[in-house]
């Protein structure tokens, strides 16, 4: 296991040597890691923000 660090929320991670995502990080240093938690709140759209329509003839 090695620790990485998620690069939104600070916290400390552990995943397993072995995978490719670790491999990824090792090779390349530039390469960013988000946790889980970060992945799927960016994942998820935004909701749509509700269009008002001003009409610049109101008096």
């Amino acid at each position: 296991m090695i620790p990485v660090k998620c690069i939104i929320c600070d916290t400390t991670v552990h995943i397993d040597e072995n995978t490719v995502e670790a491999k990824r990080l090792r090779n390349n240093p530039i390469r960013t890691f988000m946790c889980d938690d970060c992945k799927s709140r960016l994942d998820t759209p935004k909701q749509p923000q509700p269009f008002t329509y001003h009409d610049s003839k109101e008096n």
